[in-house]
């Protein structure tokens, strides 16, 4: 019974079995799910949201959270599609632009949360509205093409012709992100900010550079995220990516970070992404309605808090 307690705190082993369950009932339910095209789909359907999960799930386990995400990532696809399309910049230029500005942006987000302590939501709302204008602005509130075929692969290339491209993006990304926030001095300190300000800063963590770094870390995701978007659609939208916002959140809760920081971890966030696009990619291979998806997926996340908040009681 020790062992079985041990393997069901344990939030990543839990969620990993869940999807298991989830893979092996879908492809019962559905002749087309377990089919090497549909399965190489679901791990390029993944890699947006995963991405933008990444984002979102460094700035809460700081104890707070980045709500311009969203309106960020859509800007950088502007950008890029104005600078390689309107413009007719080389790839290489476009792309080291749209790095600095979103950086700028993030650096814009710790200098708000940060230095001058505003509440990370407010101000984060604030820069929201900020990007998204700004979007707007250069966009002209349409699509921008963007027709540069090397550039494509990021988002449509396929290595051997089946696994698609953006999911090796994912893959390092997320590696990266898990080695650089569960193991490195700065995520330890992020950790602990997350968890008490307070004693941080009493231990002697600097407080506002580290939360820069958080937003910095956040506006570099979601420029990744940009380009596998502008590559995917061929161009840039100033509001293409705000619907991941709020399921970066659900994610990120769903794997096991606790919404008021410091606990939990990138890797439970990423098994969260993947049992969401199952349930999403499975419920499209039976023919269920987009609305009996939000259904079935706003159930398991209520039914995970609710069974996470009784054995913290129990405990």
């Amino acid at each position: 019974m020790t062992k079985l307690n041990k393997i069901a705190n344990n939030n990543e082993l839990t969620l990993t079995f869940f999807a298991l369950l989830l893979f092996i009932g879908f492809s019962f339910a559905s002749p087309y799910f377990f089919r090497l095209g549909n399965l190489m789909q679901v791990t390029a359907q993944l890699v947006e949201l995963g991405l933008m999960t990444l984002a979102m799930s460094a700035s809460i386990i700081s104890g707070g959270m980045d709500l311009s995400i969203g309106a960020m990532t859509s800007l950088c696809t502007v950008l890029l599609a104005t600078f390689m399309g309107s413009m007719e910049m080389p790839m290489g230029t476009a792309i080291l632009m749209t790095l600095a500005i979103s950086m700028l942006c993030g650096m814009l987000n710790g200098f708000l949360c940060g230095y001058l302590k505003i509440n990370s939501m407010l101000a984060t709302l604030g820069t929201q509205a900020l990007f998204t204008g700004l979007g707007l602005v250069i966009s002209k509130g349409v699509t921008i093409q963007c027709l540069n075929e090397r550039f494509f692969f990021f988002g449509q290339g396929r290595i051997g012709g089946q696994l698609p491209f953006q999911t090796v993006i994912l893959i390092v990304t997320a590696v990266f992100s898990i080695i650089l926030i569960s193991k490195s001095k700065w995520g330890r300190h992020v950790y602990l900010i997350g968890s008490s300000s307070k004693v941080a800063q009493f231990a002697g963590i600097n407080y506002e550079w580290n939360i820069m770094l958080v937003y910095v870390f956040s506006a570099i995701m979601s420029f990744i995220c940009a380009i596998v978007i502008t590559s995917r659609i061929s161009g840039g939208r100033a509001d293409v990516a705000d619907p991941l916002v709020l399921q970066s959140v659900s994610a990120a809760v769903f794997g096991g970070i606790s919404i008021t920081g410091g606990a939990g971890n990138i890797t439970g966030a990423i098994i969260g992404v993947i049992v969401f696009t199952l349930v999403s990619n499975g419920m499209n291979m039976m023919g269920a309605s987009q609305f009996l998806q939000q259904i079935i997926i706003g159930s398991i996340l209520l039914l995970v808090l609710m069974l996470r908040q009784i054995a913290k009681k129990r405990q």
